[in-house]
């Protein structure tokens, strides 16, 4: 079935600067013979390096439409797991980067210290009418700075708690709802041999602090987190020092398992899907995962995902963790800045229409979409999504860089024993609140 989500949109069109749209007509006595054009490379890194990530399929897709569109343009993609991505591309634009023409990144403060340095190459000039109107309102913030705009979004995500419906039988658990039930299933599903009650991934320090930020976001609120993370608010209010108590009480029950800080992000998802955990936090992405990996196991029609659970008298149910963030960017010392800037437009909005279709994300674009490959995950992620009001970025890229890295590290303080959450707050006051 095709579905038209957000309006009808047309052909994409090669970008080209606002201030030369019009053709200028040959004059008499010119020849129809065109010259030869000129070969071009174009170095794109991202980082979907596994290959079972369904989005890298969907880039991989996308370049060889470009490719067959442009045959003068070469293609060259490089990529690496996201930690390790992270800190390259910091190290690139240290320099100059001059091997990346077009790079993968997450926008609002996670981008803006590569954009005050001036190494981004705005793209105001080449968004045309066409391509304007079919950006989907209120998708570009996290893309804008100081009045330009340097790239356009791809999708969005949601923060869901995916949940083995088969263990929590097993272990006569309830899906939670609130805060309690949650740490009431952890207790259950720990006593379940072989089976950790949620595969936190906490050896990277993005996955830990999704956990930390679910509590917070019940805890303090979408509203009072996004002012504190403008500056507007202290991280001393109240809730956020009772969030990462919780994540201790979760832990000291045996949610994480034994050694969480020794299981990153793939491990987890693995852990799920081939039922060795009944819970994973993850991004709305994940649902693709847990119908098409390979290696999965578990059956995915007993698999649900639900909104993160309730703290009674706290925060607002229409609250979520997620938004535009995702894009790709152009380095401003590429060689082949229009060139640049026509294939960054282009795969944003590949990789935005595709991401959804494959149920891994909410496009960016208007457009008609392809919904008859939906798994059932996804639809229900888009039902969660649709009750949502206000949306928190996850903080690391909310953050700039220096206050991203602190939080993760110290959200993953709260996965070990011992844990001090009186330092963890006094660290984070340390660096947000100069």
């Amino acid at each position: 079935m095709v579905f038209s989500l957000f309006g009808c949109g047309s052909k994409p069109e090669t970008a080209t600067p606002s201030s030369s749209e019009s053709n200028t007509e040959a004059s008499s006595g010119t020849t129809n013979e065109q010259p030869a054009q000129e070969q071009i490379t174009l170095n794109v890194w991202h980082q979907w390096s596994n290959d079972v990530n369904e989005l890298k399929k969907v880039y991989e897709e996308a370049v060889a439409e470009y490719e067959a569109a442009h045959p003068n343009i070469k293609i060259n993609t490089e990529t690496l797991d996201t930690e390790a991505y992270k800190t390259k591309i910091s190290a690139e634009f240290a320099g100059t980067a001059s091997g990346i023409d077009v790079f993968y990144y997450w926008g609002a403060g996670a981008i803006k210290k590569i954009v005050d340095a001036g190494k981004l190459l705005p793209i105001d000039d080449y968004l045309t009418d066409d391509i304007k109107n079919k950006v989907l309102p209120g998708s570009t913030a996290s893309f804008e700075f100081d009045g330009k705009t340097y790239s356009l979004p791809t999708f969005s995500w949601y923060m869901a708690l995916f949940c083995n419906k088969e263990l929590f039988d097993q272990a006569g658990a309830k899906i939670p709802t609130t805060y309690d039930e949650l740490l009431d299933a952890c207790k259950k599903l720990s006593q379940l041999e072989g089976i950790t009650p949620i595969a936190a991934g906490a050896k990277d320090g993005w996955c830990a602090a999704f956990v930390y930020q679910a509590m917070a976001l019940r805890e303090v609120g979408g509203e009072n987190i996004n002012a504190m993370l403008s500056g507007k608010v202290p991280f001393s209010a109240e809730g956020y020092k009772e969030a990462a108590d919780r994540v201790v009480e979760l832990y000291n029950a045996g949610a994480f398992g034994k050694n969480p800080l020794e299981v990153g992000n793939d491990d987890a998802n693995t852990a799920f899907i081939t039922g060795k955990a009944a819970m994973r936090l993850n991004g709305s992405w994940f649902a693709n995962q847990v119908y098409t990996d390979a290696t999965a196991t578990v059956d995915p029609s007993k698999v649900v995902a639900v909104k993160i659970p309730m703290i009674p008298g706290k925060g607002k149910e229409t609250d979520y963790c997620g938004g535009f963030v995702e894009s790709f960017w152009v380095n401003k010392e590429t060689k082949y800045p229009k060139e640049a800037i026509d294939f960054a437009i282009f795969i944003n909005e590949k990789v935005g229409k595709g991401a959804y279709e494959i149920g891994a994300g909410f496009s960016g674009w208007n457009g008609e979409f392809d919904e008859s490959k939906l798994n059932p995950l996804f639809v229900q992620i888009k039902d969660l999504l649709n009750e949502g009001t206000t949306g928190v970025l996850a903080w690391d890229t909310s953050l700039e860089s220096e206050p991203a890295t602190i939080h993760n590290e110290q959200a993953q303080t709260l996965f070990a024993p011992g844990a001090d959450t009186n330092a963890f707050v006094e660290e984070h006051i340390a660096v947000l609140n100069k």
